[in-house]
């Protein structure tokens, strides 16, 4: 053997020729060696210019094999996502209870996050809106009947409910699913019912004989056992008290935490009464809503045009009760495309002769208009912080996620950030009815608008506010260069 060669090597040197491994000089190829036909896969050598492998542990390569047969094309219908989970680098900026169900976690996202605690209450008190439902048909079979009937659409959607979902729900077997998607359904069925003046019980004739033919086509071992007279104690103490109530209401407007609106909408057709003929789910679901809707005024008229097919879940929904009627039908402008990422703050553009006043007729809280120096913001409420950046994060990350929106959300967090930049802006847009603040001190609003726009983006081509913020741009800069200019001519003079 030839000399040790001596360590360290200088970097700029090259090797010893005696420590540059001597291999075979072939062309590239595989080649399976002569052996018997028993011999395991560890007879083939590929071989190089540079080197050859022997495979004698075939082991890892079937691995990687097996993974790829795994991986095949999901078979799914040609639907577009609608339920996200939030992208990491939204959620890390974050605290954890943004996005993530505090009282009752709604679809399969968190649902093992609902086995304990006050969450595992609201589970149990999900099969009570089950029961009740159930219990409103007055008659033991017909009740039977119905849930099956329940069950076996929720199996057969199977498919199109995982098709909504952004991440793979692949640890839901189809059955258990369907039970989630069950529960939870007739959870929110139960929320929108309770809202009627009317106690829908009374119109509720016995139907003992309807639904036998569907009773023979499916044996069931046990009827379900009915609430028919306690209706109205189903709430428990738990859903009693109104903080309860309030975040669940939240809850139900978290990205995170939805079920299609496809099955509120099965299960409802499954359950109704004849007195629920003339219900409007989604008007319905709006009026569940009401109590926190940033904007006191009546919801937009856009929402009203949605029916049950194009609306995909409950933040959907709400969110479709945000768009200023106007907005889709406004021409797209080129100057939008060279919309700037800045605007001066409210007592900024105040002091360059821009006049702020409070919109009356607005159909919604983001319907801003800017015309002859005047600059119109319709009324917006905060009576509580955590609420408020909750709601408004999700209504945010929703539009981040989905391709079907424009960032509407999203440029009024960033029209609002720039419009308020100290407590001066906050009494500025307080004093002309623009904002109902109830946050204290007065610089948590504009601490609430930096962290909504934290991790956000907004494309021209989504902006609405893009023309707006060109406008605003234009109208300061001229009123600046020309009061800097006579002030230069009087120095002259």
């Amino acid at each position: 053997m030839g000399d040790p060669i001596p360590y360290p090597v200088p970097l700029n040197c090259a090797l010893p020729v005696s420590a540059i491994a001597r291999l075979p000089e072939t062309s590239q190829r595989i080649e399976r060696q002569s052996a018997p036909a028993s011999t395991p896969m560890s007879s083939y050598r590929y071989t190089t210019k540079e080197h050859m492998v022997d495979m004698d542990e075939p082991s890892w390569i079937n691995t990687v094999r097996t993974k790829l047969n795994e991986c095949h094309p999901k078979t799914l219908p040609s639907r577009q996502w609608t339920i996200f989970k939030v992208p990491e680098n939204i959620r890390r900026s974050e605290t954890k209870v943004i996005y993530d169900p505090l009282i009752t976690s709604i679809g399969p996202y968190h649902y093992h996050a609902s086995q304990r605690g006050t969450s595992l209450a609201m589970q149990n008190h999900k099969w009570r809106c089950v029961r009740w439902l159930l219990s409103r048909h007055r008659s033991k079979r017909r009740a039977t009947v119905l849930l099956d009937k329940c069950l076996f659409a929720m199996k057969a959607l199977d498919v199109e409910v995982r098709s909504c979902y952004s991440d793979d729900v692949y640890y839901f077997d189809p059955h258990k699913l369907a039970s989630i998607m069950l529960l939870d359904g007739c959870f929110i069925i139960h929320l929108l019912l309770k809202q009627l003046a009317e106690k829908t019980m009374e119109n509720v004739e016995k139907r003992e004989d309807e639904g036998e033919e569907d009773q023979k086509k499916v044996e069931v071992e046990e009827s379900v056992e009915l609430d028919i007279e306690d209706e109205e104690e189903i709430e428990g103490p738990l859903l009693g008290m109104q903080w309860i109530w309030n975040l669940v209401l939240f809850d139900l407007l978290k990205l995170e935490n939805q079920i299609p609106f496809f099955v509120i909408e099965t299960l409802f057709d499954i359950l109704k009464t004849s007195a629920d003929e003339d219900i409007n789910l989604p008007k319905l679901a709006l009026q569940l809503f009401a109590s926190i809707h940033p904007s006191k005024s009546e919801t937009s008229s856009s929402a009203t045009t949605l029916n049950n097919k194009n609306v995909h879940h409950l933040l959907h929904l709400f969110h479709s009760t945000i768009i200023p009627t106007d907005c889709d039908h406004r021409p797209y402008s080129i100057q939008t495309e060279m919309a700037p990422e800045w605007i001066p703050s409210a007592t900024k553009l105040q002091l360059a002769g821009i006049k702020f006043v409070k919109k009356k007729t607005a159909s919604t809280f983001l319907d801003i208009s800017f015309k002859n120096g005047t600059l119109e913001i319709p009324e917006l409420c905060l009576y509580d912080f955590d609420n408020t950046h909750t709601l408004f994060r999700n209504l945010v990350a929703f539009e981040q996620c989905y391709p079907g929106t424009k960032s509407y959300m999203t440029s009024y967090t960033t029209f609002m950030k720039c419009l308020i930049d100290s407590s001066k802006d906050v009494d500025l847009l307080e004093c002309k009815g623009i904002l109902i603040n109830q946050l204290r001190p007065q610089d948590a609003v504009a601490n609430l608008f930096t962290q909504l726009c934290n991790q956000i983006y907004c494309s021209s081509d989504k902006d609405y506010l893009g023309d707006l913020f060109v406008e605003l741009k234009k109208y300061n800069d001229a009123r600046w260069h020309k009061w800097g200019c006579g002030l230069i001519k009087r120095s002259f003079q």
